[in-house]
């Protein structure tokens, strides 16, 4: 069998590198015993995948065997930190020495980077690979359930795309470099923003928190009840919960949702900020 060959990330190779990530992180499932997530819509992964070739098209490598794409790295760099956005590889080719060669790309990117942020799955390679890179390890866990009796927070209202300056503002406090035009992204493949006025900001999609920032811890834990609120008694997902983020365990009890250490771990390097009281997003750190 030949040998796979990375090479830049193109438009063609967009919808190869979702089925790819859906099959790695099904094909991780199965090896812990459990049923796969359901994939997710083919065009949210357009938009983020899209967004990171535009934005960081040097950050975005894909390996290629026999002419079919089996490997993907997506990283970026926003102010200074840089975050890796992707890393999945086809079962088949893992293990092999793929992943590694995409890392390095998506490492060199960053070289010039002063921080550096990492969210690493359970994968035992992925954890390992990671830790090598020197970077500072803070296991995670997630909270999982239906929430009860969640009061909606009358301080927290619906956001807009004309909240971004603020969102800027609590993200250079909060990790040292904003998201910018990253949250519009997320809002575009049908995120919610919910904004507690000059003190934070949080996205949430699918009951999910993809992103939560605020100045302090009381800010932070008003706006997790809200996205708890948010979810309407849907099944709601808080994930990347380290012991820096001890702000956000008290809301997830009090809804009823359980612990799970079963996500994986956030990997830290250099000047990222504070790092708290923050929720990162998996896709843009």
């Amino acid at each position: 069998m030949p040998e796979p060959s990375v090479r830049p990330l193109e438009p063609r190779d967009v919808d190869a590198v979702h089925h790819i990530s859906t099959a790695a992180f099904g094909a991780l499932a199965h090896r812990f015993g459990e049923p796969p997530e359901p994939p997710g819509p083919i065009a949210a992964a357009r938009v983020r995948i899209g967004r990171l070739l535009a934005t960081d098209p040097g950050g975005a490598w894909v390996a290629e065997r026999s002419g079919e794409v089996v490997g993907c790295a997506l990283a970026l760099v926003r102010q200074g930190v840089w975050g890796l956005s992707l890393l999945v590889v086809e079962p088949d080719a893992q293990s092999t020495g793929v992943g590694r060669e995409l890392l390095a790309r998506a490492w060199e990117y960053g070289a010039a980077a002063r921080g550096r942020i990492v969210l690493a799955s359970r994968d035992p390679r992925a954890l390992r690979s990671y830790a090598r890179l020197g970077l500072d390890l803070h296991p995670a866990l997630a909270a999982r359930g239906r929430p009860q009796r969640v009061a909606p927070a009358p301080e927290v209202r619906p956001g807009t795309l004309a909240d971004l300056p603020l969102t800027v503002e609590v993200d250079r406090v909060v990790r040292g470099a904003a998201h910018g035009d990253d949250v519009a992204a997320l809002l575009e493949v049908g995120g919610d923003l919910l904004v507690l006025p000059e003190r934070g900001y949080a996205v949430v999609r699918d009951g999910a928190v993809r992103l939560l920032a605020a100045r302090e811890p009381e800010s932070a834990a008003t706006l997790l009840r809200a996205c708890l609120a948010a979810a309407g008694g849907a099944e709601a997902h808080v994930e990347w919960i380290t012991s820096a983020q001890g702000w956000a365990i008290a809301p997830c009890l009090e809804a009823g949702l359980e612990l799970k250490m079963d996500i994986g771990a956030v990997f830290l390097g250099g000047d990222v900020g504070p790092f708290a009281p923050y929720l990162p997003s998996g896709a843009y750190l």
